[in-house]
Formats: C-alpha cells, structure tokens, sequence
C-alpha cells in the first residue's frame, strides 16, 4: 500500500525543520523560495509554519511544559530526532489555529518527552533494567527514574500494567500527580485520570499515599483504590484473572458504568476525536466486553444496547449523541 502523500502543511513543517538544520545552505533556501512560488496555497502554508515558530519560540521559558518541549526542539541549532518530532507537531498544530500556550500546558508535551510513550492504537511491553516490566496500554506516556537508591516509575498520562522484580535494596515506586504507590509485591495496575489515580492490584499489597503525604493506604490483592491529592479510598473488588485476560485480549471489560466515563476511556484508543454531550448522556450506562483494538466496533457494540446515534464525519471525528424518541 503506498505511503499517504504528505499535505502542503506537512510539506511546509518538513521544509521548516530542514532550514533550521545546521546543514542548510543558500542552495536549500533557494529550493524553499522556488516550492513557496509553486503556488498561492504553499506560499500561504510557509507564512503560517514561519509565524507559528516565532510565537513558540516567544513562549520559551513562560512555564516548565514548554521550556521542556521548546528546548527540544530549539536546544541546538541541528535538532535531534525527538526534538523534530515535537516540533513538527508543534507547528502543524499551531497551523490548525490551536493557541501554542494552550497546546504546551495540555498532556501533548509530556508525552512527546515522556521515556516510554504509546500512540492512540499502540500496546507496548517493555523489561527495564532491573527485570521488571511496563505494559503501556493506548495513549499513555511514563518516565523511568533509576538509581542506587530507588525505583521510580512517573505516570504521566494513560494506564500501565506493573510487573516487579524483586530487589530488597531498592524500593519500586511508581508516581502521579495524585499519590504514589510503593510496591509491596507484584503485579498491579495504575490508570492515571483527570485528578484521580485508580490502583488495581493483582497480586501481593501496594502501599498508596497521597500527594500531601496525609493518608497512606495499604491495598491488597483483589482491591480497588482510588488516589486523590489529598485522600486514599477503597473503591470495590475485582476479579485479578479477569483483569490480566482483558489486558491480554487488548480490551476494556465494564460492568453498569457511565457511559461518558466509558467514552473517555475508549476516546484514548482512537486517533482523532469522539465528541459528545457530557450533560445528554449522563444518565446513560454500559456493561460490555468492548475490543480496543477496533474503537469504532466497540462503538457499535455500545449502541447495540443504547439509543445512541453515532455519525462519523471523518476518520479524526466522531459525534456520539442521544437517539431521538420516535413520536406515534
């Protein structure tokens, strides 16, 4: 199958990113100026990409998302790889109008610098230097911080599955913005939402704190424990068995939750954007089997079940709503 030709707004990042090299020359730049007269639409996208720079490169230094992303991708005068990565998506999004301060402080960032990091349709396993081992689930973003006197995983963003090696000299941690959890055994699960860290642990204990260090909690096998800035709390048992098949099988097992919270869920699995009304469908709930593999199947599968209306008006958008009562 042939590659997808790139847009003329690729085509302007990619001739940006190559004139910031330290490689480019007169004769690059003439071949720049003779793309931007092909037409009215490049020179156009070349003028956006060349404004998108300056705002960004005037935001270096307001806040620690975008100092971090911006020195990636103007530290030197030849970026890295990573470095290129980031500003190529910073300037393409800034072509679709998205402010460059919003953009730096959303999640976007931290994933694109994060160690270990997973695309929408991305599962990935890795064994780390001490012989325990990460399964990221779909858009999610960890750093890895090792020393002689700890283990410490940073959950940024997503879910990962945590499996630990022992070693009585240096504690596991692993960190989010809402608590920590140290390892008192094996295998568990940490899910990193918008102001709430769920623990589900599969095998042994897990001391939970959170992150005013005011409560600790220890959880144990079988348990659900939701982590917030200021509380630990039990949340309701679980089957581990069924847990580590739905990991397996790349699915997503709910049982009587609410269907935006579900949404939500599967909304990291898919690129592009599923929009819906949060307040019309607050009362709506699901129970299902539901593959993450294939969103737009699970999709399907929820308005089996649910007077849903679901139009896909591009690969990148879908618009979930209330399926209108028929009238006598």
């Amino acid at each position: 199958m042939p590659e997808p030709h790139p847009t003329i707004d690729e085509q302007a990042a990619e001739w940006i990113l190559q004139l910031h090299e330290e490689a480019a020359n007169d004769a690059l730049r003439l071949q720049f100026e003779c793309w931007k007269q092909q037409s009215a639409q490049h020179a156009a996208a070349a003028l956006r990409m060349q404004e998108v720079i300056s705002r960004l490169q005037a935001l270096r230094g307001q806040s620690a998302p975008a100092k971090a992303a911006l020195t990636a991708a103007f530290g030197g005068r030849k970026p890295a790889a990573r470095g290129k990565r980031v500003l190529r998506a910073l300037l393409i999004a800034g072509c679709l109008g998205l402010p460059g301060a919003l953009l730096l402080q959303s999640q976007y960032p931290k994933q694109w610098m994060a160690d270990i990091r997973t695309g929408p349709n991305d599962w990935k396993t890795l064994r780390l230097a001490d012989n325990s081992t990460l399964t990221l689930s779909g858009t999610s973003a960890v750093n890895v911080h090792f020393n002689g006197q700890e283990r410490r995983i940073e959950v940024l963003l997503g879910e990962v599955l945590v499996e630990v090696a022992h070693d009585s000299a240096r504690p596991f941690i692993v960190q989010t913005d809402e608590g920590s959890m140290r390892a008192l055994g094996t295998r568990f699960v940490v899910k990193h939402l918008h102001d709430t860290t769920v623990l589900s642990m599969l095998q042994s204990r897990v001391a939970a704190q959170s992150a005013d260090e005011r409560q600790t909690l220890e959880v144990d096998t079988g348990s659900r424990a939701l982590i917030r800035r200021d509380s630990v709390e039990l949340s309701g048992t679980l089957d581990p068995a069924s847990i580590d098949q739905a990991w397996r099988d790349h699915q997503l097992v709910v049982d009587n939750q609410p269907l935006t919270r579900v949404l939500d869920e599967i909304s990291r699995h898919r690129r592009g954007h599923i929009q819906f009304d949060r307040q019309a469908l607050a009362n709506l709930r699901v129970s299902a089997v539901l593959p993450l593999d294939n969103i737009d199947r699970a999709l399907q599968l929820i308005a089996e079940t649910l007077p849903l209306t679901i139009k896909t008006y591009t690969p990148w958008l879908v618009v979930i709503s209330q399926a209108q009562q028929s009238k006598e």
